[in-house]
C-alpha cells in the first residue's frame, strides 16, 4: 500500500494497492465504508454474502460497506492494481475460520 491522500488531507485515505498475482488476503473487515478502483490486472473479491470469488477488471469500481467480512486480491494471471478509497482513517480486523462460518451462514 502506498498512501497517495491521508485523514489529515481528506478524512480518509486514497491508497495505491498493488496484489501479487495469485495472492488473496485472509478474511477480514474494515470499520469504514471503501472502495477499489480497479486500474490493470483481474480484482478478485468475496463478501460474507457470496458464495463464490468475484472477478473485476480495470475500469470497476467496487464498494465494501463497513462491517462487511471480506477478501480480495489479484487472480494467478497477473498482479493487480487499484486505487482504494475509505471515508475514515484505515483499520484492519482479520478474522477466525469460526468468525467468517458463522458470518456466511
Amino acid at each position: 500500500m502506498k498512501n497517495l491522500l491521508t485523514p489529515d488531507q481528506i478524512g480518509g485515505y486514497v491508497m495505491l494497492l498493488d496484489y501479487p498475482a495469485d495472492h488473496i488476503t485472509e478474511w477480514h473487515d474494515h470499520s469504514f465504508t471503501h472502495a477499489a478502483f480497479v486500474l490493470d490486472g483481474i480484482f478478485v473479491n468475496e463478501s460474507q454474502f457470496d458464495q463464490t470469488e468475484l472477478y473485476f477488471g480495470p475500469g470497476n469500481f467496487v464498494c465494501g460497506p463497513k462491517g462487511q467480512i471480506m477478501r480480495h486480491g489479484a487472480s494467478p494471471e497477473q498482479d493487480c492494481h487499484c486505487y482504494f478509497l475509505t471515508d475514515q482513517p484505515f483499520s484492519l480486523h482479520y478474522l477466525d475460520q469460526e468468525t467468517v462460518a458463522k458470518a456466511r451462514h
